[in-house]
């Protein structure tokens, strides 16, 4: 229940059905999104203890993270009619249940969550999060990524290009291959490691992921964080022998272990929505996507002709979501109105940016300057490596200079300037005004006044 949620559990609360929506883990619940739920009408519950109640409501639709109310409504006698699952963890606990009498779409698997949401928004919004709870870059930092499914992989792979030296823990020896291959220092158990980790991320989505032995290997100033499905995969429960935990600033609780400081992001749980905001919301757009049109699939009964078992979500919704996230978003067009400048003293030349990437009326492929000249006011002689810039002399005289070459320009006239060629101007008796049409966009760092 983060802020990137609303537009989905918005649409969900006008539909008119009988909602309850409720947290898997309540440091990912923000009390604004909660209190607006709310006030829509809808049942919200924050607690993580609170699946009995969930499962005496009996509820005939569920969309579910983790599989436990699934597998708990499944067990009790009482399934839905038809059920939603958008995680591997909750496929990992489904698939322990002896028969699944209902249907299942399951999304934790396609390339849209595999390959896109947990390999490049997870591992952006973590990297993300611990920066900006711990204010530390992470170059030349060690860090120990614990598991190497999707999540871990672009977990790791990111933490790489941004120059953290990396190691994974993975038992599997084929995932530990592929994270070898890609560069990345591998050993079987996270115990193994720890002792000169300074960072720690786990992607699991198991409890235990870095348990008694593990924390007690940690050095002075380990910092821990979760990416993965569950809370409890840092085992919290160790750090609070010693104490309940200090807290040092927003999001970080100190533990004290044989005297060592060790410092939990977010309360272990998912470090990229447990941080207080929220980050690369245009790549949650996909997982919005995925999670509406399951929702449709749910409340339309398309489930009703499927056999039980789990399916996965058909390659249409897929490439439905795909096809318009790759759309390019239209622009608006601008209609606009040169304004008239005083030159004022000085080279008597003032400057207006009219058009391209730095202006509200963007375009990305050129920019567009307007020029008012004083009598004798002067454009300073310079050049450009990359752009071409054409004048256009809309009143006055210029006399140009190209390239040492001077050319007389009266309203009306224009000049074309390849890249490399060197160009000013003056300003004849009347002053001039002039358009100056950059391609690619002028860009300061493009704009040489010593010789070529």
């Amino acid at each position: 229940m983060t802020a990137n949620s609303v537009a989905v559990l918005d649409w969900l609360a006008g539909t008119g059905t009988d909602l309850t929506v409720s947290s898997c883990d309540p440091n990912t619940a923000d009390p604004l999104v909660v209190s607006r739920l709310r006030a829509a009408g809808v049942r919200v519950s924050t607690d993580e203890s609170d699946l009995e109640s969930l499962v005496r409501e009996r509820p005939e639709l569920v969309f579910d993270t983790g599989g436990d109310l699934t597998a708990a409504l499944v067990e009790r006698g009482c399934p839905p009619l038809a059920a939603v699952e958008s995680t591997s963890t909750g496929l990992w606990r489904l698939d322990q249940l002896e028969r699944l009498p209902m249907p299942v779409l399951e999304w934790a698997r396609i390339p849209l969550k595999e390959k896109v949401e947990h390999r490049f928004h997870v591992a952006a919004g973590v990297w993300s999060a611990i920066t900006w709870l711990t204010g530390l870059s992470i170059e030349g930092r060690r860090v120990l990524v614990v598991g190497y499914g999707e999540v871990g992989k672009g977990v790791a792979e990111r933490a790489h290009r941004m120059g953290a030296l990396v190691t994974v823990a993975e038992p599997d020896p084929s995932r530990a291959l592929d994270a070898r291959l890609r560069g990345h220092e591998t050993v079987p158990s996270a115990t193994a490691a720890a002792h000169t980790a300074e960072i720690v991320v786990t992607a699991t989505g198991r409890p235990g992921a870095v348990h008694a032995d593990c924390l007690e290997r940690l050095p002075e100033g380990a910092i821990l964080a979760n990416a993965g499905h569950s809370p409890r995969e840092i085992d919290l429960d160790h750090l609070r022998r010693g104490g309940p935990g200090r807290p040092v600033r927003p999001g970080i609780v100190e533990y004290r272990l044989a005297g060592r400081a060790l410092f939990v992001l977010g309360g272990a749980s998912p470090v990229n929505l447990a941080a207080g905001t929220t980050f690369g919301d245009d790549l949650w757009d996909l997982f919005s996507g995925v999670t509406a049109l399951s929702c449709d699939w749910l409340l339309n009964g398309d489930w009703s002709e499927l056999p039980a078992g789990i399916h996965p979500v058909p390659p249409h919704m897929q490439h439905r979501i795909a096809r318009s996230y790759l759309a390019r978003p239209k622009r608006p067009a601008h209609v606009g109105v040169i304004e008239e400048q005083d030159p004022g003293p000085g080279d008597g030349h003032v400057l207006q940016e009219l058009v391209g990437p730095q202006c509200r009326d963007y375009q990305q492929n050129h920019s567009l300057a307007h020029s008012t000249l004083a009598p004798g006011g002067v454009i300073t002689v310079h050049h450009h490596e990359r752009t071409e810039e054409t004048y256009v002399v809309l009143s006055g005289q210029l006399t140009v200079s190209l390239d040492g070459v001077d050319h007389l320009v009266s309203a009306g006239g224009y000049v074309a300037i390849p890249s490399r060629v060197r160009h000013g101007a003056v300003a004849g008796a009347q002053g001039a005004r002039l358009l100056a049409v950059s391609t690619p966009p002028w860009q300061a760092e493009d704009h040489h006044e010593a010789p070529c």
